[in-house]
């Protein structure tokens, strides 16, 4: 029991931190949430009756709370007397809370929480972000190992499209002129060949990307366009609660999932 109770504390020394490992996911869950007046982390027994690990989970978020998570970026520790930190006992474990009613405090524990979200051992999520009043995702790409820009993920859109701005920035060179056909009326575009194009883990490399001053790029204030000749390389799972998209590989011949 002594070995079994050291490996416990081993693989949650570490949760807050974003760092953990297959031994344990084997034991525990972690769910982190963005709320309205901040977030939370939460971390339970997978088991329900294994009955250490839950305790073991409640001593160290309480650890956690006590000496990490206030002093871990430097906003939070900036702005740590407007944040309210709290621990809970949830049935199989413990939650810590993080809440604030000033913007800036708000900005520094989301963006914490944000990075907690794509270290917590889950290769394939992909924090995003929604266009201001509305519902439409965005989520950040990486061209050519530069970046990261700001891409709609528009599963209605047939294309993907580039602004002409970023491409130009990126000195990708010209290719062929083409007319793309949309329900927002033709598109002029310059087809360009970029070395790599990334989302989160998921890679895809040598492809062409339409590349065009498209007014809705304008308009919504994002820089890319993610569309369905992409996504569909793609498995695309859209986590609203924790405002994570998680993605994996579905065409291997093109696509590859980097270590992390």
């Amino acid at each position: 029991m002594k070995v079994y109770h050291s490996i416990v504390i081993a693989v949650l020394l570490a949760l807050t931190a974003g760092s953990v490992t297959v031994a344990a996911r084997d034991l525990i869950s972690r769910r982190i949430l963005l709320e309205k007046e901040g977030g939370s982390i939460e971390v339970e027994a997978k088991n329900a009756n294994d009955s250490q690990t839950r305790d073991t989970v409640r001593e160290q978020l309480q650890s956690d709370l006590r000496t990490n998570i206030p002093s871990s970026t430097p906003a939070l520790q900036q702005h740590r007397k407007e944040i309210k930190y709290s621990f809970e006992k949830t049935k199989r474990g413990g939650r810590i809370r993080m809440q604030t009613h000033d913007p800036q405090a708000l900005a520094a524990v989301q963006s914490y929480l944000k990075t907690q979200m794509t270290s917590s051992g889950n290769d394939k999520a992909v924090a995003l972000t929604f266009v201001k009043g509305t519902s439409l995702i965005v989520v950040p790409v990486t061209i050519n190992d530069q970046g990261p820009f700001t891409f709609l993920l528009d599963t209605g859109a047939s294309n993907s499209i580039l602004s002409t701005a970023i491409a130009d920035r990126l000195r990708i060179p010209h290719g062929a002129k083409e007319t793309l056909f949309s329900a927002g009326g033709n598109v002029n575009v310059n087809l360009r060949t970029i070395d790599s194009f990334q989302v989160g883990q998921a890679r895809l490399t040598h492809l062409e990307i339409a590349v065009s001053e498209f007014q809705l790029l304008h308009t919504l204030n994002v820089q890319g366009i993610l569309g369905a000749d992409y996504l569909r390389q793609f498995k695309v799972f859209i986590d609203y609660d924790n405002k994570v998209v998680e993605i994996e590989p579905c065409c291997t011949e093109s696509l590859s999932m980097l270590e992390a």
